[in-house]
């Protein structure tokens, strides 16, 4: 594969203009759409994005705009909308794709209207493109402070994973390959479920032994799922998922983990849907999924559904937690 300098990242959220960071290392030529012109002016003259990464300052290198056509110059596009959102942008940038470009989903999620993943939603409109998915334990403040890390990235063409892994990867940001695309992204959808528990449980004040059972559980849950849909179960071991699963259920500084906090403080979920950023919080769209998925496949994800209970249903937390552990009792590997 020809040799690759020019790289664009969709999306100027906290994890893109993160990605655009590490991206800019040895300044290479980095460009960041921005859906609002004034954030791209921001971050071209003040070299910064207040809004989602606060004081930390951004490599002079980066080039914002508001225009796709500009961002689409480039060969490797990191897709960093939130999922909701990804399938309106693919189709806004479906007649600048060319057959040289290469797609690198950085989303976490499932598309709540079609219950895909988005892998499938780029299949369902950009089908003869090639792409990967970066998935892993990665805070962007972090990130984008340069703090030592690691992350998956999953790639069925392994010469394009590896072209992909030679231009994000720096002594701090190590990504490593894998071609399950479908473990990887099931792995980071439903973690964000598995977190809002944990921030139910520790707002409830249920101890961080109680914390553990739900991580340990939740894995098990979610490697069902992915098992059933394709996956490899050894995938869920790697940091996609046991990795990126502790990072979220621990630390008020994951969305999805202070969303459950805050309902087990006592605040509604539209209220708590309100705040910047909250709305992002992709277990809650995730939750929605899990129902119909576990259904469909027949298996069971009893901490899925308590959440679900939870944000959608008629059950108190109270209740939903003692529904949940009043299961019976089961041998632990009994996936």
């Amino acid at each position: 594969m020809e040799e690759i300098s020019k790289i664009s990242v969709i999306g100027a959220g906290a994890w893109g203009t993160a990605l655009a960071q590490v991206c800019s290392q040895d300044n290479r030529d980095i460009t960041i759409w921005c859906r609002e012109e004034r954030l791209a002016e921001e971050i071209n003259t003040l070299h910064s994005n207040k809004l989602y990464l606060g004081d930390i300052s951004l490599n002079p290198s980066i080039n914002a705009t508001s225009s796709l056509e500009i961002a689409l110059k480039a060969q490797i596009l990191l897709i960093v909308t939130p999922a909701q959102a990804t399938r309106n942008i693919l189709e806004q940038m479906k007649p600048l794709i060319r057959p040289d470009h290469l797609l690198v989903l950085c989303s976490k999620g499932v598309e709540v209207s079609s219950e895909k993943l988005m892998s499938q939603v780029v299949q369902d409109i950009l089908p003869n493109t090639k792409l990967a998915i970066l998935s892993g334990p990665n805070f962007a403040k972090e990130i984008a402070q340069g703090k030592p890390a690691a992350t998956t990235l999953a790639c069925e063409d392994k010469k394009v994973g590896k072209t992909i892994q030679n231009l994000i990867a720096t002594p701090y940001f190590r990504p490593y390959l894998t071609d399950d695309i479908i473990g990887a992204q099931i792995a980071g959808a439903f973690k964000n479920v598995i977190a809002i528990a944990c921030g139910i449980a520790h707002g409830l004040n249920l101890g961080e032994s109680a914390r553990a059972s739900l991580v340990t559980r939740g894995l098990a849950e979610i490697s069902r799922l992915g098992v059933s849909m394709g996956a490899r179960a050894e995938t869920f071991m790697g940091l996609c998922g046991v990795g990126d699963l502790m990072l979220t259920c621990s630390s008020e500084q994951s969305r999805n983990f202070s969303l459950g906090l805050l309902l087990a403080q006592g605040q509604s979920l539209e209220s708590i849907m309100k705040r910047s950023g909250s709305s992002l919080s992709e277990g809650v769209h995730t939750a929605l999924t899990a129902l119909n998925l576990a259904e469909k496949h027949r298996i069971e994800m009893p901490i899925s559904m308590a959440v679900y209970n939870c944000l959608h249903g008629d059950l108190s937390l109270d209740e939903a937690m003692k529904e949940m552990l009043n299961r019976k009792i089961k041998e632990e590997l009994d996936f």
